[in-house]
């Protein structure tokens, strides 16, 4: 019995320092995938909601009103442009086409407050700007989702009276086919 123990004993060291001498291959540096690769390209307006801000926060009705087929939003196409010579993409300009009303700018340069998913939990900004230089701020749009295995894009524009939201505005996009 003694020299059983032994041996399995023996035979259980063996393995543990043959285990521990394997080299694990964890692959090569791959850079994170920024938003600007899953945002950038040209949307076409699937809906768009409006939200009557002031009504949601005082539990009052009407509260949301789906626009989609009022005042020809369904023309609705929105492209968001990058340069990805460097072999990194960088937001570059943007362009609103069709006959929908013009709730935000409809032509200039766009970035985002931040490449990468935020850890608080709060939306990432597309900023949208008049210069090349991005100085001249002219319209922030909330990012609500993000193309993944649904290749949906919403984003939110908010307009505010003295700090206070008022009114929202949600465009749910989709790839604009040729």
């Amino acid at each position: 019995m003694k020299k059983l123990l032994q041996r399995l004993l023996l035979l259980a060291i063996v393995l543990l320092v043959a285990y521990g001498c394997e080299e694990q291959e964890d692959g090569s540096y791959v850079p994170p995938i920024t938003r600007y690769e899953l945002i950038h390209g040209t949307w076409k307006l699937q809906t768009i909601k409006m939200t009557d801000e002031l009504a949601k926060a005082n539990n009052t009705k009407p509260v949301e009103m789906n626009l989609t087929k009022e005042f020809n939003f369904t023309s609705f196409v929105i492209a968001l442009n990058v340069d990805s010579s460097s072999g990194e993409i960088k937001p570059t300009t943007f362009e609103v086409t069709g006959n929908a009303p013009a709730l935000f700018a409809t032509s200039g340069y766009w970035d985002m407050d931040t490449p990468f998913a935020r850890s608080d939990g709060m939306p990432s900004k597309v900023k949208l700007f008049a210069d090349e230089a991005k100085t001249q701020l002219l319209d922030e749009l909330e990012l609500i989702t993000v193309p993944g295995k649904d290749v949906v894009l919403e984003l939110r524009l908010v307009r505010y009276s003295e700090g206070n939201p008022y009114l929202s505005y949600v465009y749910r996009l989709r790839p604009k086919t040729k």
